[in-house]
């Protein structure tokens, strides 16, 4: 059974979106294309799992239809995920009415629709990344090991730190603070490595949601920043974090670190 993915665009024959649901459903995706305009009602009893909001330039018809549809994709009794597409100041825009925690993803565009369709299959559990099954459901993780979530916006590093750790722990990446928030709500994560600099919502910005949320205020949290600058250690210390580590730091110092956390070393930051 093909999953029911609904398009809100006020552009449906504009080419570029004629060829993003073409190629969804070259992809499997069962696409209804509806404007903003839509009485979002109507979505409460449909089959629709996947809501993608295409925004060329935000308007007052966006953000009724952002404030409405929370209430659909909020709703405990099925499984929903919403997606955004937009310029930066759309997606500032869109935040400023909607609820953070319900967007998956926020793609800023230009996006490519393999960045798109990845995406999407992350919380498909025959989702193969590098060779590996990625699920979300936590039932699937090995209860003997630790579970880390690597969140980068950074798409290389990602897949380059992940390849460092698979072999010991359970581990689980996310591209965006909004990817990585969705993720929470359905794995226990031991450790969060979370990068500095991301666009639109930053390392810090998802540090404070983590504390300001009794369920997740108490998981780890390790900065990994490219900038050995002292502003901006102090700016990241300020906030609490468990600590912060250099990307530029060679991986298996890296791995020690993380090792030592885990077994309880003072100081696990160093060689020792």
């Amino acid at each position: 059974m093909s999953t029911k993915l609904a398009f809100i665009s006020d552009n449906g024959s504009h080419f570029l979106v004629r060829s993003m649901v073409s190629e969804l459903r070259e992809a499997g995706y069962e696409v209804d294309i509806y404007p903003t305009g839509i009485n979002t009602r109507s979505f409460m009893d449909s089959e629709h799992s996947i809501f993608i909001v295409y925004m060329d330039g935000f308007t007052g018809s966006h953000e009724k239809f952002l404030r409405s549809i929370g209430l659909v994709v909020g709703d405990k009794k099925k499984e929903r995920r919403l997606y955004l597409i937009g310029t930066e100041e759309d997606l500032r825009q869109a935040y400023a009415c909607t609820e953070m925690t319900l967007v998956t993803h926020a793609f800023k565009r230009p996006v490519s629709m393999e960045s798109v369709l990845k995406e999407l299959r992350i919380f498909n559990p025959s989702y193969s990344y590098d060779g590996n099954v990625k699920s979300a459901d936590e039932t699937n993780l090995d209860v003997t090991r630790k579970t880390i979530l690597i969140v980068d916006d950074d798409d290389i590093y990602l897949r380059t730190i992940e390849s460092w750790f698979t072999n010991e722990y359970n581990v689980y990446t996310a591209a965006s603070v909004t990817s990585a928030l969705s993720l929470l709500k359905k794995i226990p994560a031991d450790l969060i490595l979370l990068d500095y600099e991301m666009p639109l919502l930053s390392g810090l910005d998802f540090l404070r949601i983590l504390k300001s949320d009794p369920a997740t205020e108490k998981i780890p949290v390790i900065f990994l920043t490219a900038k050995d600058d002292k502003d901006i250690i102090l700016e990241i210390l300020k906030d609490g974090p468990t600590g912060y580590l250099l990307k530029t730091t060679a991986p298996i110092l890296l791995k020690h670190s993380i090792k030592s956390f885990f077994e309880g070393k003072k100081h696990w930051w160093k060689d020792e």
